[in-house]
Order: structure tokens, then sequence, then C-alpha cells
């Protein structure tokens, strides 16, 4: 018994068993000595790292490890010569055609008479896995980013869908209320026209003031249908605007009386503030002669009897400020930020006053086509103001 314990402790012996260890292990291990040269690798050690035993041993341990990795490995092993147990790590070691190749070390020191003597290496090539690692965080980021991309892209199909639903609807009640529009013109006109030819002996001066209900209804039917013609124009970027000279407190006195007799007849008072001098700016009359027409019809229908209306114009550095302002029913805050949008018309309970929608697109479009600038301060039961800024000359 005594003899089989001599046998299995023989150094010889024991040594055949370590190098049959060795060369089963499929990882691979390194032996240094306590200076770090390479004193034993395996087998498979040696296949991973494409060397020959004899181009490693007694080579330093930090002659394989790639630069990157340098500064991490030489702390750990001076942890070990400090005493600790163990180490844990991951390394890059450089092959014979100098491929990195990454390797998760497991480091144990061995002590023979209470001194370290050696340093075992057993490191697993995990190359592989931190590459399919890597493209699975890759992955991830890509999916997250993919996630985000259909979630906008969703957003903004429902935003798509709620607009066009909202635009929908805007035509939809455009198309009500340019009926109604339509055919309360008609009706008078129809109606008059039919009395009239029933009536051969209606008295010359009822038939004048029926024909002229008729006149005037004919007019704010042709407008009406300009309105529409215009629009229409616009979208489809058809209208010409023709730049020319004049003087805008001119044109707007033009306006002014255009539409006195309407005011006149609300009892409201217009009143304007004008420089005494000419201001000439460059422009297409016509269109800002209708777009200041718009505002000030628009004053006109929504300021009650007996208020009040003043048209104000600024002679600035290279522009005119031209403001309107007027004491009527006043725009929502809630509708204000939408008032110059196609079809919109403001929500006003209670009050038979009625729009196109059409009437503010027209006057931001021919604002913006003068590279002009339209601003509107408005509350409700208080009135409300636009200001308008148009440069002199032409951009």
């Amino acid at each position: 018994m005594n003899t089989t314990n001599k046998k299995d402790t023989d150094p010889d012996i024991l040594q055949s068993k370590v190098d049959i260890i060795l060369e089963l292990e499929e990882d691979l291990i390194f032996i240094l000595n306590r200076g770090g040269l390479i004193t034993k690798v395996n087998s498979n050690g040696l296949q991973m790292l494409e060397f020959k035993e004899v181009d490693i041993l007694n080579h330093h341990i930090v002659d394989l490890i790639a630069t990157k990795h340098k500064e991490e490995a030489m702390k750990a092993f001076n942890d070990l010569i400090e005493g600790k147990p163990e180490l844990t790590f991951e390394v890059s070691f450089y092959s014979y055609r100098g491929k990195e190749i990454l390797f998760d070390i497991n480091a144990k020191p061995v002590y023979q008479n209470g001194k370290m003597s050696e340093i075992i290496l057993v490191g697993k090539n995990i190359t592989h896995l931190r590459e399919i690692t890597d493209e699975i965080e890759n992955l991830k980021i890509k999916l997250i980013e993919a996630n985000r991309l259909i979630s906008i892209e969703r957003q903004r199909a429902n935003q798509r869908k709620s607009l066009l639903d909202e635009l929908n609807k805007m035509k939809s009640e455009f198309v009500s209320n340019i009926s109604h529009e339509l055919r309360t013109p008609l009706a008078s006109i129809i109606g008059f026209s039919e009395t009239i030819d029933s009536d051969p002996d209606m008295p010359d001066e009822m038939k004048s003031e029926f024909n002229s209900t008729i006149l005037n209804e004919g007019k704010r039917l042709a407008r009406l249908i300009n309105d529409i013609l215009d629009i229409s124009k616009l979208e489809g970027g058809k209208i010409e605007i023709v730049k020319l000279k004049f003087d805008a407190i001119e044109m707007l006195n033009e306006v002014i009386q255009a539409h006195i007799k309407s005011a006149q007849a609300k009892n409201i008072a217009v009143t304007s503030d004008f420089p005494e001098e000419e201001i000439i700016i460059e422009g297409d009359k016509e269109r800002i002669i209708q777009t200041m027409g718009r505002l000030l019809n628009n004053a006109i229908k929504f300021t009650n009897e007996k208020g009040r209306i003043k048209i104000i114009a600024k002679n600035l550095f290279n522009e005119i400020e031209i403001v309107i302002s007027d004491t009527g029913i006043g725009i929502p805050e809630i509708d204000l930020p939408y008032i110059f949008q196609k079809f919109y018309r403001v929500n006003r309970p209670g009050t038979e006053i009625a729009g196109t929608g059409l009437g503010l697109v027209f006057v931001k479009q021919i604002v913006d086509l003068h590279k002009g600038f339209i601003r509107v301060q408005s509350e409700a039961g208080k009135g409300t103001t636009f200001a308008i800024k148009l440069p002199k000359k032409n951009l």
C-alpha cells in the first residue's frame, strides 16, 4: 500500500498526469513562472493561437497580449503576486498571424513552501461569443430605433388621418355653408324678379326698389363666386401678382369710400389716422385693395350698430404698417390660431353671422405673395385688430 502511494506521488508520474490533463483540456492553458515567463502551454492553446511550442516557451506573457489590454493584464498579475488568491479578467492575445483573439481568463497562483512559484492561466475563447453579443446589442439598438421610427410613422399616420378627417369635416361644412350663401342671394333675385314679372301694374317706385335689391344680391353673389375662384387660383398657383408703384394712402381712402355706405347703414363710425405724406409702395394694387376690402368688410360685418372702426397707416423705414381695428364681437382665443386655415369658420353660438371660411385665407396668401406679414389680436366681445406689414419696394 505504501509502495503504491510512492508511485502515485513520484514527480515524473505527477508531471505525466499534469501533461495528460493539459492535453485533454479544450481551453487555453498557460503556466507562468513568478517572472511571467511561459513555461508550459497546452496543444489546444497552441492551436488557437497558431503558434508552435518553441515560439512561445520562455517568452514573457505580456509579449502576446494586445496593446489595449496590456495595462489591465499587468495590474492583474501584480495583484496575484501581491497575494490575490484568484482573478478573472478578459484579455486579447495576438495569434501567430497577428489576429486578436479574446479570452476570458481565470488566473490562479500556485504556492510552494509558502511562496508563490507559478501562475496558471485558463482561458476560454470568447471571440465568437463577443461578436455574437455585440451583434445582438447592435440589433437591439436597431430594434429600438426601428420601433421608434415605427412609432413616429404611426403618429404621423394618425395625425394625417386626423387632419384628413378634420379637412373633410371642414369641407363638408364649407359646402353646406357655401350652398346656403349661394341660395340666399339667388332666392332674393328669383323672388323679386318673379314679383316684377307677375305684376305688370307694379308702381315704378316699387319696381325700382326691387331692381335695386336684385342688383345688390347679384353683386353679393358675384363676390362670393369670385372668392371661390380666387382661392382656387391661389391653391393652383395660377394667381398672378402684377407689381406696380402706387400711393398706399390713396389706395386706403379708396377702400374706405367703397365701404362707407355699409358702415353708415349700421351707424358705425369709421375713422382714419394717415400720415400727410404719400407712402409709395410696390405691389399689386388690385389685390391689396381686395385684401384691405375684405378686412374692412369683416370689421363692418362683425361690429354691432353704433360701433367704431379705425384704420391706421404707419410709414416705417422700409415697410408700411396698416392696422384695421374694430369694437366688434371679436374672435375667441381658441379660434385665433386657425383663422387663416382654409374652410375654418369661427364658432359663434347664438349668432346668425356666417362666413365661407375663405376670406382670411385669401388675405393671408396675398400678404404672403407680397412677402409681407399679418398678425391678429382679438378678444371675444371686445373687438379685433388686424395689422399688416408690407415692404415698400419689390424684394
